[in-house]
């Protein structure tokens, strides 16, 4: 006979003492809370539903967390993607005088190194003209005049160089080859026994397709007012003819189609400039402390130079694509407001099951706190263990997407595959909110449940 039997009374159940909450140490029932809180999520017979729900909020807060983090994932992937491609073929910080054209350039360009945070910097000459070929219109491009020497260290031109005369440029000694020639005529290709060597232009391959050119071929660059005033005070055009030393990819359409780059002093000569620049390219250590080397640039210079960063340049473009990503999330988080519900719903039925018990335990003593304790434990471990396994799926569906690299149609998208980036921030944001969305379902049902008047529980009973 079990000593919890009293002699007698056989109808009596026995008790089994392992399946007893632990005694509270001394003042701190909180190890009884987690006990109580644990057992009620367990499986009991007669309470599949219930348990069926709990699992159906753990998924959903999963699923919820595992999806924002694919997503956000991608779409940070795409906006880094698309920033370093433009600060690929655009300098971080560019300086300029308000008087006009700068003409000391290359003491500005030495003195803009020395300053904090610069790695490197190169003067620039840029107009607009316009590019054909016979038989092919280019239309309007941008005509660029670059210092060889200085240029590749500022953008990423040279290192998106990909074919030349003597075919497919791969490496860095071929490339900077490549460059150190716009500084001398370029010679015609073999077949071309009549032609003559021509100053050099470096054009985008998606321009030389519309040509239907490739480098050593001859292309004509018209600036409608190179050519100073005529006799009636209208404009005239100056006419040049150009062989292609290289073509480059950068993988954006606009810059691919539209940009054209030349020696300094060819596109000084072409423009009648003189010994002018436009101003001067400068790359940074940091990208995100273009603010404060801006800052550093004028002041060092003082008036009349100004600088512009490329947080300035490509505000409204980096805002769309920052308020996109956040309006996604926001959406998707819906998921997880949906996953916080079914928390709400299972504490309800929860309280109303173990209606009796909370009588109990507050017959026995238990206060408010306590019981409301019990319940935001349950709900906190649905939405902890629902939060730790979709982060853990989440970072790993972002590691399968990048090792896989699926592809995206080039004609569409300006990159070849899905761009997933890894953000640790990004990561825990979206664990923390939603660890905090579960967390706050769970005030309301654990609220009412230590409301619960002990009489009405144990009425019934």
């Amino acid at each position: 006979m079990n000593e919890a039997t009293p002699p007698g009374d056989p109808s009596r159940e026995t008790v089994d003492f392992s399946k007893l909450p632990p005694i509270p140490e001394s003042g701190s029932p909180r190890s009884a809370e987690w006990w109580l809180a644990q057992k009620h999520l367990r499986s009991k017979k007669g309470e599949a539903f219930l348990s069926l729900v709990t699992v159906l909020s753990i998924v959903g807060v999963v699923a919820g967390v595992a999806i924002l983090n694919w997503v956000i994932g991608v779409m940070t992937g795409f906006e880094v993607d698309l920033r370093d491609k433009i600060l690929g073929a655009n300098a971080h910080v560019i300086t300029r005088r308000y008087s006009g054209y700068v003409v000391d350039a290359q003491r500005v360009s030495d003195s803009i190194e020395e300053i904090q945070g610069v790695r490197a910097a190169a003067p620039f000459v840029y107009g607009e003209a316009m590019i054909r070929t016979p038989g092919h219109e280019g239309g309007g491009v941008v005509f660029k005049g670059i210092d060889p020497e200085r240029h590749g260290d500022v953008t990423a031109l040279m290192s998106s160089l990909d074919f030349g005369p003597a075919g497919e440029l791969t490496t860095d000694e071929a490339k900077l080859e490549i460059f150190r020639s716009l500084a001398d005529p370029i010679a015609p290709p073999e077949w071309d026994d009549e032609g003559s060597p021509m100053p050099g232009i470096i054009i985008g391959r998606v321009l030389a397709q519309t040509l239907d050119v490739g480098p050593g071929q001859l292309v004509t660059v018209v600036n409608p007012i190179g050519g100073g005033m005529g006799p009636m005070g209208v404009p005239m055009p100056s006419v040049g003819q150009f062989r292609i030393a290289a073509t480059y990819h950068s993988g954006m359409y606009e810059y691919d189609s539209k940009w054209t780059y030349v020696h300094n002093t060819t596109a000084q000569d072409f423009m009648n400039r003189g010994e002018a620049w436009d101003g001067i390219e400068v790359a940074l250590d940091d990208i995100d402390d273009a603010v404060a080397v801006s800052e550093r640039i004028s002041d060092t210079l003082g008036y009349p130079f100004y600088s512009s960063h490329w947080m300035e340049t490509h505000a409204k473009l980096f805002d769309a694509l920052r308020l996109e990503k956040y309006v996604m999330g926001l959406i998707l988080s819906m998921i997880v407001f949906v996953a916080a519900l079914l928390i709400v719903t299972t504490l309800i039925m929860l309280v109303i099951t173990k209606a009796r018990e909370i009588a109990i335990l507050k017959a026995m003593g238990a206060g408010r706190g306590s019981i409301l304790r019990i319940f935001v434990i349950e709900g906190s471990l649905i939405g902890l263990i629902g939060t730790i396994v979709g982060t853990i799926l989440g970072v790993a569906g972002c590691f399968f997407l990048r090792w896989y690299g699926y592809p995206l149609e080039t004609d569409v998208y300006y990159l070849s595959e899905l761009p997933v980036v890894i953000d640790p921030r990004n990561i825990i944001t979206i664990a923390v909110g939603a660890f905090t969305i579960c967390f706050i379902a769970t005030l309301y049902p654990a609220y009412r449940a230590s409301l619960l008047d002990p009489v009405e529980g144990l009425r019934y009973e």
